[in-house]
């Protein structure tokens, strides 16, 4: 939704609340369930459905290991376009130090 990849995910990531993991829910095919509190700041909003902030999303991506040229481009163009902050990505940096790092 943030645009900082081409790359069209196969399935649908939906965070719900930590509370939530004890709930007996059906899921659609093609929907990947996480689970997570997501704070008012780490939310931004398309119209009426609810999405991670940049910085949230990255943070996410990395926990879920993201290939790492994907994740290194995303991190790279949301720095470039003045999304986050480079010392927002402290868990993206850790995550892509055994490939080389941040910068390509």
């Amino acid at each position: 939704m943030h645009d900082l990849s081409d790359v069209l995910s196969a399935q649908v990531h939906l965070t719900l609340p930590e509370a939530w993991r004890k709930r007996r829910l059906h899921i659609p095919d093609g929907v990947v369930l996480h689970y997570g509190d997501v704070t008012k700041n780490e939310r931004r909003w398309f119209g009426p459905v609810p999405a991670t902030a940049p910085r949230r999303t990255l943070e996410d991506c990395a926990a879920e290991h993201l290939p790492p040229d994907l994740l290194r481009g995303a991190a790279l163009d949301a720095l470039h376009r003045g999304l986050v902050a480079r010392d927002e990505l402290t868990s993206v940096e850790t995550a892509l130090e055994p490939f080389g790092g941040l910068e390509p």
